[in-house]
């Protein structure tokens, strides 16, 4: 199939150092230097800002007319717009709304505030698949390269807002894991360019409650389907999050399947949420801009509370 490289990246992530200690909140740049307008940028919540901001660099060395598609992916979208609307709603007893809120609590205001932004038209879509969301937007974006566009713009963003917290804590989703929240954007290309920083081999995801042998049968199958063993794969990336029993698959793969490739994780660095394996690869690809080192292989294993899960297989060319 058609090469998908990937030839810009861009990231607003958690701050490890921050004072929040109950979870990772992003290191926010100064919005007034991409988003000019200021009262568009004042009528805009913190994680469409996030998000604009984010996919506005990713693409500010290309001109609108050669963006072929904009793809975005969320887990949970506007939490902070959500809440503020559903509240006006028991506040004002469902009457006299104001509807920006609503407005921009729907899950494709990020795509679309860039393509308005850049006047950019063309296909626009996003993704809410829970913890697949990234990796289906990723699918779709090399399904449009496949299919002769030549760059598109794929992002995910995610927030997390005090109440949304206090409920997942009360569910016992967080139970020994720190929480986070991010925007990763990345400009896929059809062709190596002098700003290539990887090539994307190839997705595959799953959703079940599967054991470790089941997911080493996966990933020999993903592996086998791109010619690779997995003596092959130079450095493995897991989705560890401090929770014992969601770690112990990761821990046994390293030890078995990847004992040879060099071992990392990446939610230490960023908190979990739904679509933190875009992080994932923003660091891989990140870590290839700055390396010297020659061609590497590259697998992301993750899963989101061990039901959805996800291999994404990357490679640094010369």
């Amino acid at each position: 199939m058609q090469p998908v490289y990937i030839n810009h990246i861009a990231s607003i992530h958690a701050d490890v150092t921050s004072e929040n200690t109950l979870y990772l909140s992003a290191n926010e740049p100064d919005y007034k230097s991409i988003i000019t307008n200021a009262t568009l940028r004042r009528r805009m919540s913190r994680i469409i800002k996030m998000g604009v901001t984010c996919g506005l660099e990713c693409i500010s060395s290309l001109p609108s007319e050669e963006v072929h598609a904009i793809i975005t992916a969320t887990g949970l979208g506007c939490l902070a717009d959500t809440e503020k609307f559903l509240n006006a709603i028991i506040e004002n007893e469902e009457r006299l709304l104001n509807p920006t809120p609503f407005i921009q609590s729907t899950f494709n205001t990020i795509g679309a505030q860039i393509a308005l932004i850049r006047q950019i038209h063309a296909y626009n879509m996003t993704y809410v698949h829970r913890g697949l969301s990234f990796e289906s937007a990723l699918l779709d974006g090399m399904m449009k390269i496949w299919e002769g566009n030549k760059n598109v713009l794929l992002g995910t963003i995610d927030e997390i807002t005090p109440s949304s917290y206090t409920l997942h804590q009360r569910l016992g989703l967080l139970k020994d894991i720190q929480a986070g929240e991010g925007a990763q954007f990345f400009l896929l290309g059809h062709q190596q360019t002098t700003s290539t920083l990887a090539e994307v081999i190839g997705v595959s995801t799953f959703i079940d409650t599967a054991s470790v042998e089941e997911i080493s049968v996966r990933i020999h199958h993903f592996l086998q389907q791109h010619q690779l063993t997995p003596e092959q794969v130079d450095w493995f990336v897991t989705g560890k999050n401090g929770h014992s029993k969601e770690d112990a698959p990761y821990i046994a793969l390293e030890n078995s399947l990847f004992s040879n490739a060099t071992c990392s994780t990446f939610k230490d660095e960023c908190g979990e949420y739904p679509t933190a394996s875009s992080y994932a690869v923003w660091k891989v690809v990140k870590a290839f801009g700055e390396q010297t080192a020659p061609e590497q292989t590259v697998l992301i294993y993750n899963h989101f509370h061990s039901i959805n899960h996800s291999l994404i297989l990357i490679r640094k060319r010369q």
